[in-house]
Formats: C-alpha cells, sequence, structure tokens
C-alpha cells in the first residue's frame, strides 16, 4: 500500500488539500503551540509556561472523504512576558481563527514588574469543514512581583465560558505594582487566563486548551515544559523535531511551535519485476515532445470504485485566510491592584515617638516612631513617580492627610510631579500604619488596595487594619489556588 508522509512545522497559514481517491486511511502526529514564561521582577522570575499537548491517531478511516477537503493548522508558540514599569504581556501563539492563545497579561505601571506570558495555539485537523483532532495550546505563566515569583502555566484545562469557546483567555492585567497573569492556551476548550497579583507579588499561570482525540487515538499533556513525546521515529523518518511544544521558562523568551506529520494510506499498489524481484513503482514518466514527464499518481477503477496504483505526493495549498486572532477571549481572571506603596527619599527626616529625628534610610526594625508606633518592617525602592510635597520629596502614590481627608499626593492641590526620572526611596511598615515628617501625617508603605480602604471608611482603618490585612491574606491564598 502506497504511503504518502506529509511534515508540517508552524507557518502562520492554513494547509489545504484534497483527499486522493483510494485513501483508506491516514496517520495523525499532532502538537500544540506551548505557552510561554512570564516576565522577571527584581525579586523573582516568572512562571514557566507549559509544553504544548500532543494527540495522535493511526488508521483513522477517510474511505467516505475521498474528494473532500482536509484543513490543517499548526499552532504556534507564545511570546515571553516583558519586564518593567507597564511591561506588555507576551503576545499569543496563533493558529487557526478562534484556536489561538490569549495574551499575557500587562505588568503594573509602577516601576518594575514582570508581565504574564502568551498562551499557546492550537494544532488543528479538519475535514470537510468539521474537526476531526485538536492538540491544546499550553498554559502561559505569570509574571512576577517584588515579593514572589509569578506561578508556572497549567497543564490541565479550565474551559473559558467567553464565545468563542476555542479561544484561549488573555491573561489579567495589573493597575498597581507587581506582576501580570498568565494566558490561556487555545484548544477544543479554550483555557482561562491567570490573575494579577495581589500587591506587589506575582501573578498566577493560565490553562493548557483541551484536545479532542478521535476514537481509538490517544493524547497527552506532557510534564511541565516537557511534551509527551519528544522523540518519535518510524521507519527511519524524523517526525519529532528538537524543541518542538517546549514550553519556556520564566523570562526565557518564545516557546516551542507546534508540528504536525500525516501519513496517507493509499489503496492497491503497482509494482514489476527485476531479475525476479519485485519492486514498488513509486515513479511513471511520459514522453511529451521529446521531454520526459513525471506522473504524479495513477488509478485503476475496481467494482466502480477508483484505487491507487501509486502516489508520489499530494499538493497542500497554504492560505492565511481564516488563520490568527490579535487576541485571546477576555480574561475571566482577578486584575492584579496594589504595589507601588509610599517611599520617601534618602535624608528625609522621620519624627520619632521620643520627639527626636531620625532620617528615613536609618529607621530600622523596633524603633518607635511618633504616632506609627512600633516599626515591625524597612526597606528600599525604585521608582519614577517622584513628587515635592511641601518640600518633602515621596512617591506620588503615598497617602497624605490634608485639611482633614486623606488623599494621594499625586492627586494633592501642593503635590508637585519631579518627572519621570528613576530614584531609590525609602520606606517602613509600623504598628499604627503613620509617619510624621515635618508636622505633617503620612501613611507608612502599604497596598493601594489598603489604601482604598482608608479612602473608603476614613480613619477607622487605622483600628481595623490587621483585620483587612487578614482578610487580603486569605484572599490571596484562594486567589493562588485558582478558586475562581
Amino acid at each position: 500500500m502506497p504511503t504518502v508522509i506529509q511534515k508540517f512545522q508552524y507557518s502562520g497559514t492554513l494547509e489545504q488539500v484534497t483527499i486522493p481517491a483510494g485513501t483508506t486511511t491516514i496517520d495523525m502526529y499532532l502538537w500544540g503551540g506551548a505557552g510561554a514564561g512570564g516576565g522577571s521582577d527584581a525579586g523573582g522570575s516568572g512562571g514557566s509556561g507549559t509544553a504544548g499537548h500532543y494527540v495522535t491517531k493511526t488508521n483513522h478511516s477517510v474511505t467516505a472523504n475521498a474528494g473532500q477537503t482536509l484543513e490543517l493548522a499548526v499552532g504556534g508558540g507564545g511570546a515571553g512576558g516583558g519586564s518593567g514599569g507597564g511591561a506588555p504581556g507576551g503576545t499569543n501563539g496563533k493558529s487557526k481563527t478562534d484556536y489561538s492563545g490569549g495574551q499575557g497579561g500587562d505588568a503594573g505601571p509602577q516601576p518594575y514588574s514582570g508581565a504574564g506570558g502568551g498562551g499557546g495555539g492550537a494544532t488543528t485537523l479538519f475535514i470537510n469543514g468539521s474537526a476531526v483532532a485538536v492538540a491544546g495550546g499550553g498554559g502561559a505563566g505569570a509574571g512576577a512581583g517584588q515579593f514572589s515569583n509569578g506561578t508556572a502555566g497549567i497543564s490541565t484545562n479550565s474551559a473559558t465560558a467567553a464565545s468563542p469557546g476555542t479561544l484561549g483567555e488573555d491573561g489579567a492585567d495589573h493597575s498597581g505594582d507587581g506582576g501580570g497573569g498568565g494566558a490561556g492556551g487555545g484548544g477544543a476548550d479554550g483555557g482561562k487566563g491567570g490573575n494579577g497579583g495581589s500587591g506587589d507579588n506575582g501573578g498566577t499561570g493560565g490553562y493548557a486548551g483541551s484536545d479532542l482525540v478521535p476514537a481509538g487515538g490517544s493524547s497527552s499533556a506532557g510534564s511541565g515544559v516537557t511534551p509527551g513525546v519528544t522523540t518519535l521515529e518510524i521507519s527511519g523518518t524524523q517526525y519529532y523535531d528538537s524543541g518542538v511544544a517546549v514550553g519556556s521558562g520564566g523570562s526565557a523568551g518564545s516557546a516551542g511551535n507546534g508540528l504536525a506529520v500525516l501519513v496517507f494510506n493509499i489503496g492497491v499498489q503497482a509494482n514489476y519485476k527485476v531479475a525476479g524481484v519485485w519492486k514498488d513503482t513509486n515513479n511513471m514518466y511520459y514522453k511529451v515532445s521529446g521531454a520526459w514527464k513525471q506522473v504524479t499518481a495513477a488509478y485503476v477503477k475496481v467494482a466502480g470504485a477508483w484505487k491507487a496504483l501509486f502516489n508520489s505526493g499530494l499538493t497542500f495549498i497554504s492560505t492565511a485566510a481564516g488563520f490568527g486572532n490579535t487576541n485571546g477571549n477576555t480574561s475571566s481572571g482577578t486584575g492584579g491592584s496594589g504595589g507601588g506603596g509610599g517611599c520617601f527619599i534618602a535624608g528625609t527626616m522621620i519624627t520619632m515617638a521620643d520627639g527626636t529625628f531620625k532620617a528615613v534610610e536609618q529607621v530600622d526594625i523596633r524603633d518607635q516612631v511618633a504616632v506609627g508606633g512600633f516599626v515591625f518592617a524597612t526597606g528600599k525602592f525604585l521608582i519614577d513617580d517622584l513628587f515635592e510635597y511641601k518640600g518633602i520629596k515621596v512617591s506620588g502614590t503615598h497617602m497624605v492627610k490634608e485639611d482633614g481627608t486623606w488623599t494621594r499626593v499625586a492627586d494633592s492641590k501642593h503635590g508637585k510631579s519631579l518627572g519621570d526620572d528613576e530614584h531609590i526611596v525609602y520606606v517602613f511598615g509600623s504598628e499604627f500604619r503613620r509617619i510624621i515628617i515635618n508636622g505633617i501625617e503620612f501613611t507608612d508603605y502599604f497596598e493601594i488596595d489598603e489604601k482604598q480602604k482608608l479612602l473608603s471608611i476614613g480613619e477607622k482603618f487605622f483600628g481595623i487594619w490587621r483585620e483587612h490585612d487578614r482578610q487580603t491574606q486569605v484572599d490571596d491564598v484562594t486567589i493562588l489556588n485558582n478558586d475562581r
């Protein structure tokens, strides 16, 4: 029986062919595009993307499909998330329209965080307009924050509720300082996107797309960045190529593209005898005007049905129409908030509990500051939103009590921007969350969601901040466990 082997790497196009008469079965080996890793922060790396899924089926009957169109789309790997203030999420791995992965979530606009990686595109096989097999694209890793890494993509599927249901979701963005969520992969069911980080923390990874496996076939999601099949050679022909469907590590750039190998098994075969030995007829020629031309296929009719004597190859037509999506589905993940807490430049004099003064960079754990009380944390950051407030140089996100009302320095009538150059600033956390400088009351360092609480309930916040902090921690655990 003649066999025709066709191997397809990622091309950004659909590949179409008419199934020739006499074709009895098709063997298929499909790898989806992998998910990419998230971007890094100074405090750690982004999460890794997961491998593209593998789907295979041998001897898939196509006897009834002769003359119909077979369409193949190989999914692309997602691109890694960027790093820095407002860094963009990684671009999505493309595939047949509505089977692409999602875009990674953007990093927060504050000075430096990681963006989520792009999800992998599914590899799809259609016959006569109906899906026969789909190898899901990998889920992408999330971007990192200052205080934690982004989590890895998830190789299993949690299906998007958005439409089209085959398109992977975008990762959720971060609005403050922290990592963006990883995107979902395309598939028979597109994967959900991950959450942005809570505060200046890493986001959560996205889910892989699901598979469509023909009856009697099999699939594998692989393990982490490694696909389920990493070597495949049949009868001396190499099917798998190194790097195919391999997820990228955090901050490691683009993930591996998918791959497809199709084997057409065409009934009947012509043979000829040479020196008493039968040989396969693989090629025939005819002479036209003195020039030999190749016969690419020959058929014989048996009981009213055309059977192939041999076939030297199939001609696929490539088309960009119907391929690729600019974005994925809208993210169902929770957008990140918080981070970017207020800070002061070195030399800013803090009023201590005993009435003395100490430069902010010299304030240490266990010190007692005026109004704020016991100091339990200190740190320094790189910012690009420095303001001047009544002679005090402070980040624009910082909260200040002005005319009896709490407001951010950037929104204050006395706040004056000093440009977007980078500055090292210092900060500390205190028992009662307040700092006195030159008789002016500021908050200490805490996250933007806590600042929102202060704006909504006022001075009462200073008495219940621990309760609020505990609830925030519970919410963080819920996010990390992906309870959506």
